[in-house]
């Protein structure tokens, strides 16, 4: 029973850490400028060997998230409220892929084991000249 405590009380400390989207950057994340645009990208590699960026605009907030890697991060924790959109929004799914289209919010992730990846954005909150397509 410890070692579960133990265990919760460090991946709680470890995502809070983390981007939410619409929220502050990752606490230690260092920011990129993007050449020739208003945003900045931050990159993260979590201790499950997944890649997250976070894509933050000019006023300091998290406008969009990508993920890459062997496990899907805490998506809970990464899309912040956001995330009821996961279980309220009717979706187009398969046995591998998401797609929400929204108008606060569109979330798009695939996958298997061993290998994740996806992205999810603010279209509100997007700078001018964004395209999503960009994410990585």
């Amino acid at each position: 029973m410890k070692h579960l405590i133990a265990a919760s009380l460090l991946l709680a400390a470890a995502g809070a850490a983390w981007a939410t989207l619409g929220e502050a950057p990752s606490a230690g994340a260092t920011r990129t400028p993007v050449a020739g645009t208003s945003y900045s990208v931050a990159e993260r590699r979590l201790d499950s060997g997944t890649t997250v960026r976070e894509y933050v605009d000019s006023s300091g907030a998290v406008f969009a998230v990508s993920w890459s890697g062997p496990y899907l991060p805490d998506l809970q924790q990464l899309l912040g409220q956001s995330f009821d959109a996961l279980a309220s929004a009717p979706a187009s799914r398969s046995r591998s892929a998401l797609a929400i289209d929204r108008t606060d919010v569109v979330i798009r992730s695939t996958g298997r084991m061993g290998a994740f990846e996806g992205r999810a954005w603010l279209p509100p909150r997007l700078p001018a000249g964004f395209d999503p397509k960009v994410m990585q």
